[in-house]
């Protein structure tokens, strides 16, 4: 039954061939990093923070921004698994004077139109499979120079027709799971060039995709990251930056201080900026339990209020696929 297929896909070879220590994890969309420019990074980020994207890498980076900013993203993601999978991302900031600033975001993935078959080959039902998230955030400043954010998001996966479950596994249905999840950091702006940010994701309730059977927990993660501006004038700005991402899904499990280093995940990225106008990236990213590790590049221009950028991934992983991901933003 190519359902079941699906479903292996989706929460094995994504899981473990992918994201390797979130392979326990349910809802692991939310662990994919959305945004060109972050991604010609190394998605690197969350010590950054300045548009729309720190609404997903570090809700805290929206106090600092003083106008209003939204950013689109689509992405054909990992096309070498899965040809008609794409990931869409929307994120919207907004200052309030006197109030705080506020920001919304909306995830979006599919792996296309999918087709279950019985024992004997006849198709017996089509479905497209999609997983969504769609958040709030708020952050305010507590010093000029320190920032503390927060957000909650509704989380829903579509994995399959509850019929067709019940039919498979005689249960009283499934297919579906939902959740919801907070998010909660901080950026400090130690001095003029140096910034520090942390964030803990998608702390919340598992997640059950079968009625009355196991569930999963949500892929909570730690960052931790700091950037520095090595120049910083009207005409050239280069940043440097690094980070870790720990996903904490066992919360529970024994501490090894040696293990956890060794799964983290390691980012390290690179910005140039030439007069506001043309910017170009590159980053390397490791992972080494999810055997991704390698290079990424990126690059994009800004005109009038208009950013476009482009993120490229695809030598990450261990099988050939095209990673290209795509970004418009407007500042105003």
């Amino acid at each position: 039954m190519r359902f079941k297929a699906l479903v292996g896909l989706l929460l094995v070879v994504a899981a473990s061939t992918s994201f390797g220590s979130a392979s326990q994890a349910g809802a692991i969309f939310l662990l994919i990093f959305p945004g060109a420019r972050p991604n010609g990074m190394g998605a690197s980020f969350c010590s950054i923070a300045d548009d729309a994207m720190a609404v997903y890498y570090n809700p805290a980076g929206i106090a600092f921004q003083q106008k209003t900013n939204v950013s689109l993203m689509h992405a054909n993601w990992l096309m070498g698994l899965y040809p008609d999978m794409y990931y869409e991302y929307v994120g919207f900031v907004k200052p309030v004077e006197g109030l705080g600033n506020i920001g919304f975001s909306f995830i979006y993935l599919t792996t296309g139109e999918t087709e279950g078959t019985d024992p004997y080959g006849a198709s017996i039902a089509r479905w497209r499979t999609f997983d969504f998230s769609i958040g709030v955030t708020y952050s305010t400043l507590l010093r000029q120079n320190l920032a503390v954010g927060g957000g909650i998001k509704f989380i829903y996966s579509y994995l399959a027709p509850s019929w067709l479950v019940t039919q498979l596994y005689n249960t009283r249905g499934g297919g579906q799971g939902s959740s919801f999840a907070v998010d909660l950091s901080l950026l400090y702006m130690l001095t003029d060039r140096i910034n520090v940010g942390a964030v803990l994701q998608n702390l919340g309730p598992n997640i059950r995709y079968i009625q009355g059977g196991v569930s999963d927990p949500l892929p909570r993660s730690l960052k931790a990251g700091v950037s520095y501006k090595l120049l910083n004038s009207r005409t050239n700005r280069l940043t440097l930056a690094t980070e870790f991402t720990k996903v904490l899904v066992a919360l529970t499990d024994p501490l090894d201080l040696n293990y956890e280093a060794k799964e983290a995940w390691k980012h390290f990225g690179i910005e140039y900026w030439y007069r506001d106008f043309f910017s170009a990236r590159a980053g390397y990213f490791l992972d080494w339990e999810g055997h991704r590790t390698g290079p990424t590049f990126g690059g994009g221009v800004k005109f009038k209020g208009f950013q476009f950028d482009i993120g490229v991934d695809s030598e990450l992983y261990e099988f050939d696929t095209e990673n290209y991901r795509f970004s418009l933003t407007y500042t105003f």
